[in-house]
C-alpha cells in the first residue's frame, strides 16, 4: 500500500510540474497506474491531504511564474492610460513605477486594496506614484468619485482623508449618498460653500466617466485594477504580490529572462 501511495504522489506531482517530460520514472508510475487504477482510490483514502496539498502547492508555484511572465510581456507593450495634469496622484512624479489605479469608492476589495497601496507607497516613498482614477457604475459610487475630486481641487491631503473616511464606511456611503458624503466633507475641514460649487463642475463629471470609458477600453470589468507602468494587476492582492510586480516594473529585462 505505501509503494502505491508514493507512485499515486509521483505521477499527481510530476502531471503538474512538468506535463511534457519524457522521464522514464514517469512513464512507469503511469503503466502501473493504467494497469491498476484501484490503487488511485487507496492511496488518496490514505494520505488524499498530503498528495493534493503538494498539487496545489506545485500549482500555485506554477500559476505565478506563468503570472510574472504575463505580466512581464504586458510590460513590453504597455497600456497607456492618460494621465492629464491636475489629477489626484501620491508619490513622485519622477517614480520609476507609476501606478494607475481604477477604483470603486462602494467596491470592497477597493477598500481592501486602498490599504495595501498606502502601505507600499510607504514602504517605496521613492520608487512609486499612484494616480488615482474612477470606476464607478452606480449612483452613490460616482457621487462620492465626485466629491473626491471636488476635494482634491481644494486640498489633495483632505481628498485623500476623505477617501479613507469614504472606504472606512461604505454602508454609510451606499445608504445614505450625498448626507454621509457631505458630513465626511465636512469632518475634514472642507470648504463647504466652494465644494457645493465645484460639485456641479461639468469637468469633474465628465472626467469620472472618460476613467470609465477608458478601462472598459481596455477590457476591465471589476475593481480594482493596476496598471503598474502599462501593465495591469487584477484585484486586492496582498502587499508581498504586489511589491513583486513593482520590483518586475522596474527591472522589466532581468525579469524577462526567467523561464516561467
Amino acid at each position: 500500500m505505501r509503494k502505491w501511495n508514493w507512485l499515486l504522489a509521483a505521477a499527481l506531482v510530476a502531471c503538474v510540474a512538468a506535463p511534457a517530460r519524457a522521464d522514464d520514472d514517469v512513464d512507469r508510475v503511469r503503466k502501473v497506474l493504467r494497469e491498476h487504477p484501484e490503487i488511485v482510490l487507496e492511496a488518496i483514502k490514505a494520505q488524499g491531504p498530503a498528495v493534493l496539498e503538494v498539487i496545489e502547492n506545485t500549482a500555485r508555484a506554477r500559476q505565478r511564474d506563468l503570472e510574472r511572465a504575463r505580466f512581464a510581456a504586458e510590460l513590453a507593450k504597455p497600456l497607456k492610460p492618460a494621465l492629464e495634469p491636475g489629477r489626484a496622484s501620491l508619490g513622485p512624479a519622477n517614480a520609476p513605477v507609476t501606478i494607475v489605479e481604477y477604483s470603486d469608492f462602494l467596491c470592497h476589495f477597493c477598500a481592501q486594496a486602498n490599504g495595501t497601496v498606502k502601505a507600499l507607497l510607504k514602504k517605496h516613498p521613492d520608487d512609486v506614484r499612484l494616480v488615482f482614477k474612477h470606476f464607478a457604475t452606480g449612483k452613490n459610487d460616482a457621487r462620492a468619485a465626485l466629491y473626491f475630486e471636488a476635494i482634491n481641487l481644494q486640498d489633495p491631503k483632505k481628498a485623500w482623508a476623505f477617501m479613507d473616511k469614504a472606504f472606512a464606511d461604505q454602508e454609510a456611503v451606499a445608504n445614505k449618498g450625498d448626507e454621509a458624503l457631505s458630513a465626511m466633507a465636512k469632518e475634514l475641514g472642507v470648504d463647504m460653500n466652494r465644494l457645493a460649487k465645484d460639485l456641479t463642475r461639468k469637468d469633474l463629471a465628465e472626467r469620472i466617466k472618460a476613467d470609465v470609458k477608458e478601462a472598459r477600453g481596455f477590457g476591465f470589468a471589476g475593481t480594482p485594477i493596476f496598471l503598474i507602468n502599462g501593465a495591469a494587476v487584477r484585484g486586492a492582492v496582498p502587499l508581498d504580490i504586489l511589491e513583486e510586480y513593482v520590483a518586475v516594473a522596474k527591472n522589466p529585462k532581468a525579469a524577462a529572462t526567467q523561464k516561467p
